[in-house]
Order: C-alpha cells, then sequence, then structure tokens
C-alpha cells in the first residue's frame, strides 16, 4: 500500500475528521433537551462479522436484524448516559442529534473499491501525464493488483481480527439548513470497554461490536460536552457500566 493511501486512512482512524463548531443550547423549560434519531445502514456482507455463529442461515434478513439488534442496543446506551446526564430527550425539541452506523464488524465495499480505483487513476494517471500509453497500462495494471491485495486482503483481516465500528453524527436544528456540527467516528477495537466484561463474554462477537459503539459513545459525549450548556454526568467518578455489560451473559435481541 503506498503512502498516498496510508496516510488519509491514518488520519481518519485517528478522528482528525474536520468538524463544525458547537453552537449555544437555547434555554428550555426544564434543562436542555435533544431529539435523538439512531440509524444503521445496512451494508453487511457476512453474519459471522455481526454475530457468533449459532446455526442460524446467513441471510440478508438475519444480517438485518443483527445490525438491528446492535443498533437497538447503542440507543439502548445512549438514552441511559443521557438519564445519567440529566438531559431530556424529546422527540418535539428544534434541536436533534442524529446518528447514523454506516459500518460494523467490517469494512463496507465501497471503501474497498474506492481505494482500489483510487491507486488505479493514480497509476493511469502517471502514464497519461508522461504522454506513454503503454505506461499508463502497466501502471495501472500493477496498481490493480496491487490495491486489490491490499484492500480485499486488509479487510478480511481487520473483519476478523478487530471489530470496526464507524458512526456519522449530526446535530440539526429545525430552523437550519444546514447542521450545527458533524463528526464521523472511527473505531477498530475497545479495549478498554471489553475489560468491563467477563473473559468469556470478550471472545464473542456481539459484545465486541457493542463494546467499540460504546467507545464511540463516549467520544460522541466528550465531543458534545463542548458546546455551551451541554450537560455533564452527575457522576464523573466512574464510567457508567452498559446494562449489556452487567449482565451475566444475555444475548442481544435477533
Amino acid at each position: 500500500m503506498t503512502l498516498r493511501a496510508l496516510l488519509p486512512a491514518a488520519l481518519a482512524l485517528a478522528g482528525f475528521a474536520c468538524r463544525l463548531p458547537l453552537a449555544d443550547l437555547r434555554p428550555e423549560p426544564g434543562g436542555p433537551a435533544l431529539a435523538l434519531a439512531v440509524h444503521v445502514e445496512d451494508h453487511s456482507r457476512k453474519l459471522a462479522r455481526l454475530k457468533e455463529p449459532g446455526g442460524e442461515a446467513d441471510t440478508p434478513e438475519s444480517r438485518r436484524a443483527a445490525l438491528e439488534a446492535q443498533r437497538a442496543a447503542f440507543e439502548a446506551d445512549l438514552r441511559a448516559e443521557a438519564a445519567a446526564r440529566s438531559l431530556r430527550l424529546d422527540p418535539a425539541s428544534d434541536l436533534r442529534l442524529d446518528l447514523t452506523i454506516t459500518s460494523l464488524g467490517e469494512v463496507r465495499t465501497k471503501y474497498i473499491a474506492w481505494g482500489i480505483a483510487s491507486g488505479v487513476g493514480w497509476g493511469v494517471g502517471v502514464g497519461v501525464l508522461a504522454h506513454d500509453p503503454r505506461l499508463a497500462v502497466g501502471l495501472g495494471a500493477y496498481e490493480l493488483l496491487e490495491e486489490s491485495a491490499f484492500w480485499i486482503g486488509g479487510s478480511v483481516l481487520m473483519g476478523r481480527w478487530s471489530s470496526p465500528a464507524v458512526v456519522e453524527a449530526k446535530l440539526l436544528r429545525a430552523d437550519a439548513g444546514k447542521p450545527l456540527w458533524e463528526e464521523t467516528y472511527y473505531v477498530l477495537w475497545a479495549r478498554r470497554e471489553l475489560g468491563a466484561l467477563a473473559p468469556a463474554e470478550q471472545a464473542k462477537r456481539e459484545r465486541q461490536l457493542h463494546a467499540s459503539l460504546r467507545k464511540i459513545e463516549g467520544k460522541l459525549f466528550h465531543d458534545l460536552e463542548a458546546m455551551p450548556g451541554f450537560p455533564r454526568p452527575l457522576s464523573p467518578s466512574r464510567p457508567r457500566e452498559s446494562p449489556a455489560a452487567a449482565a451475566p451473559a444475555p444475548p442481544l435481541p435477533g
């Protein structure tokens, strides 16, 4: 993989995405309130990347159900964190926090295709700039092989040996034409969150992905605390334990 592709990927995974500044919360009776919307994009190609194999057929329906279970658990954690901060979640509020899980458990096909296409385009572009058709074809073919091996092989390894998650966040106001703030969160592995679980639970795929989403939740609220007036947790002495982590071994729904 060439440095030109590694640098954007490293910056993205490190969380150096551009973000819009947060605006002040408008005072509301009873304290600040948000409308919360949590979505998940149907993107999975393999059920085993989302949950432990249990004899269940790998079908689009079973993958959608597994994704929905993770979305529901993520939303439940968000609502619990809001309650711990005395933050009202009101569907009628003009300020809405919109969250979308765009990747979970594996690298999306569109990112693999983009990575391969960018490498091939670079190789062909060098040949075109040099006014050498043979160089363009040769570099394009070489980049196709190299980038395919990296992106396809890398995505398989990442899906098997890590628990990647990507969540896009937007803060919107009903009377605004564009988001007041937006950010994309990337997580490959959630060591600290997994450490709160029993060893037997840590090996379960559902728990690994839930831990990655919990890590994103922590990053999200850390950023939202930069908004003037955004409530902080009532008991900041130690992290709030997830209901899923506290339970002995309950399977996620679905």
